[in-house]
C-alpha cells in the first residue's frame, strides 16, 4: 500500500515516460522537418547569391567562391536539364560523369515539375545516403534548379543530440517537479501527518483515551485546523459518551453486585457473557474460566437445561437447585428467563439455605422439645399411677417418689422458662438496649452462685484500669454471664475456681469465663450451642440440665452483635470467650 508521497512520485514517473514514448518516436519526424527547412533556407540563400551574376559562367564562379561556406553537396540545373554544376560529381566520376546522374533523380523531376522536391536516398558515387532538397528559381528569364544535400547521418546524429536532450530536459524537469512536489506535499500533509500520529496510539490500543490534536501555529484558521478542532469536538462528545457508557455500565455492575441474588446472563449459544459476585460464589467458579465460556461446558448441565428450555419455549422457568459444598448443602431456587429482543437469557439464583435451615431447625426444635417435655411428663405420669394404684407403699418410698414429680416438674418449668426466654431473644426491641456497666453485672452474678454455691471461688480481674461500658440489654447480658458462672461451678469439682478477666480494645469488650472442672470432649465441642445438645447426657439430666443453657448463650450474644467461642480440654477446664462491640448510642 503506497503512501500519498509515494503516489505522487509514481504519477510523476508514470507521466514521465508516457512522455518520453510519445516524444521519441516524433523527434525524428522534428527533425527532418527542421532539416527540411533548413535546406531550403540554405538553397534560397545560394540562390540570393548566384542570381545577381550575368551568366551562366560567371554563376558558376561565384559558386565556387561560396564553396568554403557549405558542407553539403550543390549542384545546379539549367533549363535545359544540363548539369551546369555539381560539387562532388564531376570531380569524383571525371569522364564517367554523366547528366543522368543528376538530372533523373525524383526530387530534381519533382522540382522542375512542381517548384520544389525532397528525396531520402543512397548515393552509389559517395556510399552513403543522403538527404536531397531540389528548388526552382528563376535565373534571367530562365527556370534553373538548384539542388542541395547532406548525409543522412547529420540528420540521425541531430535526432540523437535532440532525443538526448530531451532526455535531460524531461529527466531534470521529473526530479525538480518531484523535489517541488515533495516540499508542497511535505508542508501541506504535515498537519494531517500530526492528527494521524497523535490518533495512532489510540488506534493501536496504546492509551485508552483519544488524545487532543495540536496544530502549531499561532491564531492558524486554515482547513487543517479547522479538521483539528472538528476532530477534537468530536473527540470530547465521544469520550463523554464513553465516560457516560462507562459510568452507567459500573453503577449496573456495583448494582448487580451489591444483590445477595446471583446474576448471570449468557448468549443464544449459553456462553457466559455476565456474572455478578454472588454467583461466582454461589456455583463455586472462577471468573476467568466461567465468563466467556459455555455455562454448559463450564459443569453446571442442570442450570444449562432449563436456560435452553427458556431459550426455545420464551417463557420463565423456575426450579430448586441443590449442591454439595463442603460446609453443607447449598439451595438456590433458579429462575431463568429470555431476554427478548437482544437474544440470550437471564440465569437469577437466590440462596434459600437460610430459609430451608430455618425449616430443619424448626422440626429439630419441635422434635427436641416434644421429646424433653415427653420425658419428665411419662416419668411423673409413671410415679402418679404408682401412688394411685399403691395407697399402702412405705412414708418412705411415698417421699422418694413424690420427690422425683417434684423435680421433674422443676425441670419442665424450667424447659418451659428457656423456651420463653429463647423466644423472648428472638424479638429483642431496641426500646431495652441501654448503657451497662459489665463488671456490676458480673458482680451481681457472683453474688447469686456464691448464694448457690457457697464454696465456690469467683475472680473477676479487668485488664485495664478503665470503664467496661456498652449498649445492651442487661437483663439478657446478666441471663448469660449467669449461664456460664452456674455451669462452671456446676461442672467443677467443689470448691469451684471461676476466672472472670475483661479487656478493652478500641472497638470491642472481650470477657473470657475460665473454670477448672470436668471439660468438653473435643467431638461435642463444636456442637454444644446448639439447642438440645447436652454433653454426657445422664449427668446432664443428673443436674437437671435442658440443653438450652448454651444455645441461649449463643443467642444473647449473637443478638448483640459479638462472637462466642469456647476452648476446652478434657479433666482440665474450660475457657468460654465472649466479644462484644462497643456501641456509644442504643440506635448504632
Amino acid at each position: 500500500m503506497f503512501s500519498f508521497r509515494q503516489k505522487i512520485f509514481v504519477t510523476y514517473l508514470f507521466v514521465f515516460l508516457l512522455v518520453i514514448v510519445l516524444i521519441y518516436p516524433m523527434t525524428t519526424a522534428f527533425v527532418s522537418r527542421l532539416t527540411y527547412k533548413q535546406m531550403i533556407d540554405r538553397a534560397d540563400e545560394f540562390v540570393a547569391k548566384i542570381r545577381p551574376t550575368p551568366n551562366d559562367e560567371a554563376m558558376i564562379r561565384r559558386l565556387k567562391a561560396e564553396k568554403a561556406l557549405t558542407f553539403f553537396r550543390i549542384s545546379i540545373i539549367s533549363d535545359r536539364r544540363m548539369v551546369l554544376y555539381d560539387s562532388h560529381a564531376k570531380r569524383l566520376l571525371g569522364p564517367r560523369f554523366s547528366q543522368e546522374f543528376i538530372v533523373e533523380h525524383r526530387e530534381v523531376l519533382d522540382a522542375f515539375k512542381s517548384g520544389i522536391g525532397f528525396n531520402i536516398d543512397y548515393s552509389d558515387l559517395l556510399g552513403k545516403r543522403f538527404v536531397y532538397l531540389a528548388k526552382e528559381f528563376d535565373f534571367h528569364g530562365k527556370s534553373y534548379v538548384i539542388r542541395v544535400a547532406i548525409p543522412y547521418s547529420y540528420v540521425e546524429q541531430q535526432s540523437a543530440d535532440f532525443q538526448i536532450t530531451i532526455l535531460v530536459i524531461a529527466t531534470v524537469v521529473l526530479l525538480f517537479s518531484s523535489l517541488l512536489t515533495w516540499f508542497v506535499v511535505q508542508r501541506l500533509t504535515k498537519p494531517i501527518q500530526q492528527i494521524v500520529d497523535t490518533i495512532r496510539p489510540y488506534h493501536e490500543g496504546d492509551i485508552e483515551q483519544l488524545p487532543r490534536i495540536n496544530i502549531p501555529g499561532e491564531g492558524r484558521q486554515d482547513d487543517f485546523f479547522r479538521l483539528a478542532t472538528t476532530l477534537n469536538t468530536l473527540s470530547d462528545k465521544a469520550q463523554s459518551h464513553i465516560d457516560s457508557l462507562k459510568t452507567e455500565r459500573n453503577e449496573k455492575a456495583a448494582v448487580l453486585d451489591s444483590l445477595n441474588e446471583g446474576v448471570v446472563a449468557v448468549d443464544n449459544n449459553l456462553q457466559v457473557i455476565y456474572s455478578n459476585r454472588t454467583a461466582l460464589k454461589m456455583l463455586d467458579a472462577d471468573a476467568e474460566e466461567f465468563i466467556g465460556h459455555s455455562i454448559d461446558i463450564a459443569g453446571h448441565e442442570k442450570t444449562a437445561l432449563q436456560l435452553r428450555q427458556s431459550l426455545e419455549e420464551k417463557t420463565t422457568h423456575n426450579s430448586l437447585l441443590e449442591l454439595h459444598r463442603p460446609g453443607g448443602r447449598l439451595y438456590l431456587n433458579m429462575a431463568t428467563s429470555p431476554k427478548g429482543k437482544n437474544g440470550g437469557a437471564i440465569l437469577v439464583l437466590q440462596d434459600q439455605s437460610e430459609h430451608y435451615r430455618i425449616l430443619n431447625m424448626r422440626r429439630q426444635f419441635i422434635a427436641n422439645a416434644s421429646h424433653e417435655l415427653k420425658t419428665p411428663i411419662t416419668v411423673i405420669r409413671g410415679f402418679a399411677e404408682a401412688l394411685h394404684d399403691n395407697s399402702q407403699l412405705p412414708q418412705e418410698t411415698v417421699e422418694e417418689i413424690t420427690n422425683k414429680i417434684v423435680r421433674n416438674c422443676n425441670r419442665m418449668t424450667q424447659l418451659v422458662k428457656d423456651l420463653l426466654a429463647l423466644a423472648d431473644i428472638e424479638n429483642l426491641p431496641a426500646s431495652r438496649l441501654m448503657h451497662v456497666d459489665l463488671i456490676d453485672l458480673l458482680d451481681q452474678c457472683k453474688t447469686t452462685l456464691l448464694g448457690v454455691f457457697p464454696d465456690a471461688i469467683v475472680k473477676i480481674i479487668p485488664e485495664q484500669d478503665r470503664p467496661y461500658h456498652l449498649v445492651g440489654d442487661p437483663s439478657l447480658l446478666e441471663m448469660a454471664f449467669w449461664n456460664l458462672m452456674s455451669n462452671a461451678a456446676k461442672y467443677s469439682e467443689a470448691p469451684a475456681k471461676i476466672t472472670v478477666k475483661l479487656s478493652h480494645s478500641e472497638k470491642a469488650i472481650e470477657l473470657s469465663f475460665s473454670d477448672q472442672g470436668i471439660g468438653i470432649p473435643s467431638d461435642d465441642l463444636e456442637h454444644i450451642f446448639q439447642r438440645f445438645y447436652t454433653v454426657e447426657s445422664h449427668n446432664s439430666k443428673k443436674m437437671g440440665g435442658s440443653g438450652l443453657g448454651l444455645s441461649i448463650v449463643d443467642t444473647i450474644v449473637e443478638k448483640h452483635s459479638g462472637k462466642i467461642s469456647a476452648s476446652s480440654k478434657v479433666g482440665e477446664g474450660t475457657t468460654f470467650t465472649i466479644e462484644l462491640p462497643i456501641k456509644d448510642h442504643p440506635t448504632d
